[in-house]
Formats: C-alpha cells, structure tokens, sequence
C-alpha cells in the first residue's frame, strides 16, 4: 500500500518521502481520494473540434464566448452565460428574468443554436434536448407544468435531494452530473429564472417553427411544419420515405398541434375542426365509407387539391375552406406515386378524441 501511495504521488509530480505510520484503515481512504484524483485527470476528454453547424443567430447574439466554455467544460460559466443570452434576446436584461410570454416569444433560430450547443458539446448529456426528453419520460407534457411532473423531474435530474430543491450552488457543475441536470439557470424551482421552466423552454424549442409560421398566417408552410413535427412516427425515421405510422402518433401531441392550429386560425382550422366536417359526413372510424369520405374531402376543400399548391400562404384565414389544414400529414409516402395517404384523417388513434 506504502508504493501505491509513492508511485501515486510520483504520476502527480510530487514527492512523498516519509509515509507516517498509520492504520491500514486510514491508508487506504488516503488511497482511494489520491485514485479518485488520478481518476480524474487519466480519463480527462480532450476539447471536442467546432461543430460543422453554423452558429446562426437572427438576434445577432456572438456565440463564441459560450462555445469556448462549453468546449473547455466550464459548465457553470456557461449555464450562466446562456441565460444571459436568453435575457438579451428578450431584453429582459434588467429584469433579469423571463415571463410566460417572454419565452413564448424567444426567436426560434437562437433557441435552437442553443440547444445545439449543449448538445454537441455534452455529447447529448446536458442541454434542453436532453431535458426535453426527461420531462416527457416521467410524465410530463411539454408546456403544461404541473408541480409534481416538475419534481419528478428535478429528482431525476439531481436538482432536489430528500424531497427539497437544492440552492444553485449546491449543483453539480462536473462532467459527472446527472444526465438533464445543466443547464439550471432556466429551471424552475432552482433558480426561478424562467417561468414554468423546463417545460415552457422545451415547448418553444419544439414548436416554435410551426407558432412562427401560424402567427405570420403562412398557413402552408405551417402545415409542412407540422408534418416536420411528426417526422419521430415514421417506420424508419432513418428514411424520408418511410410510412408514417398515423396511428401511433401519441394523443397529447396531436391535442397540442390541435390546440395551436385553433388558436391562430380564430378556430377555423385545427383537427377539432375537421372531426365536425367528418361527423357531418357521416364518417365511421372503424370503416372507411368513399362516398362518406369523398363528401368530407369536398367540405374541407381537399377534393382533388394538390398538396404542393402554396397558393394558401399569407391569407386571411375566411379565404380558405374551414377544416383545411392540417392537410399534409397526409404527405407519408404510404401510397407509391404520389406518397400522399388520401385517408390519413381516418387513421388517427380513435381514442384521441377527434371522430
């Protein structure tokens, strides 16, 4: 044990001359701590090379100084500097906090900078990505926060301990932190920076491309984005021309994409809407009736519409047939030719609740 000891301290570059008389006890925790630390400086990453995406910002934030963090693992300095980026992104500097809208309105294309970020950075371990997956995994809803799914979570994370939310310095700032632990400056219950947290930053970071084009009524472009959104339901996500598995997509997501195509169409377009066109038609889940269907088609104005059309971009949402879109999840590729499943609408799982 005495070598262990002296070869330990040699590796270090320090010298150990006299090894004091001692318990075997004491000798070996002296051993354990000095392995810990060689530990740590034998399995040491070196910094990763740049990513090959482009650090793009439409906010005209210089991402260089968080990417240097990140690359040389300061992960506190750059927990903080990336809520700082999101304060000025909202200029919400000196407030020095984000409200529900803020968040709502943070730009898409620097959130998403972000998040790639800490995920290229973390090797996929910390970041809102990671975080995403977390709240979803212990029951969550992204954008719905609800206290018990936030302290599932912050036990998952390492934010709370025995039941009570940890201070911010009581974090763990090390390589070795829990999976979804950083960043912690946007958490809710940790630091109180953002409001609702994980949840509403995770909720922008998915669906702000689609909100984006809902609230600038680029209705066509949002309805490609919805089919982006869908991409995690294909047979082969690894294939865009894998069949999109209509039935499996998960309720909670098809109610969101609901609920934002409502609100930003006055209630005029949206799947709710569509299920009223299909009720109307006489339309039965478990069996698709063509005269029925074909009926609907028309209601809707899908009767014989090209799906590349673009014509419908930038229009007041009266212009167009109430029920129209969403349309394209239809885009799946389940037929040859086309690619466009013509009854993708009876697909749906019937307990989601649009028949």
């Amino acid at each position: 044990m005495k070598q262990l000891l002296i070869d330990a301290f040699r590796i270090k570059g320090l010298t150990l001359t006299v090894i004091p008389p001692c318990s075997g006890e004491k000798i070996r925790a002296f051993a354990l701590i000095v392995c810990l630390s060689l530990q740590s400086c034998w399995f040491e990453k070196p910094p990763k090379p740049d990513p090959e995406f482009k650090l793009t910002s439409t906010a005209n934030i210089d991402y260089k100084p968080l990417q240097a963090l990140l690359r040389e693992r300061q992960w506190k300095a750059a927990d903080r500097a990336t809520f700082e980026i999101l304060l000025k992104i909202s200029q919400r500097e000196a407030e020095g906090w984000l409200s529900q809208a803020d968040v709502e309105t943070l730009d898409c294309e620097d959130l998403h900078t972000l998040a790639k970020l800490w995920n290229y950075y973390s090797d996929g371990r910390f970041g809102f990505i990671q975080q995403q997956k977390i709240w979803e995994s212990v029951g969550g809803v992204i954008g719905n926060y609800k206290p018990e799914i936030a302290e599932k979570f912050g036990d998952r994370v390492g934010w709370r301990r025995q039941g009570q939310w940890k201070s911010y310095e009581k974090l763990n700032f090390s390589n070795w932190a829990a999976e979804g632990h950083l960043p912690a400056t946007t958490g809710n219950g940790v630091s109180g920076g953002v409001w609702n947290g994980v949840a509403s930053i995770t909720h922008r970071l998915k669906y702000c491309h689609l909100v984006d084009a809902l609230a600038s009524q680029q209705w066509v472009t949002a309805d490609w984005k919805t089919l982006e959104l869908l991409e995690p339901y294909r047979e082969d996500t690894r294939s865009a021309t894998a069949s999109l598995l209509i039935n499996k997509i998960p309720c909670s997501e098809l109610q969101e994409i609901d609920r934002l195509w409502l609100k930003y169409s006055n209630k005029r377009f949206g799947l709710s809407v569509q299920t009223a066109f299909l009720r109307a038609t006489g339309n039965d889940p478990n069996e698709v009736n063509w005269d029925h269907y074909a009926q609907f088609e028309k209601a809707v104005g899908w009767f014989q519409f090209d799906h590349k059309d673009m014509s419908y971009n930038g229009v007041e949402p009266q212009t167009v047939p109430p029920g129209h879109f969403p349309y394209r999840i239809g885009y799946s590729y389940y037929t040859f030719g086309s690619g466009f499943n013509r009854t993708w609408r009876m697909g749906l799982d019937p307990t989601c609740g649009f028949y």
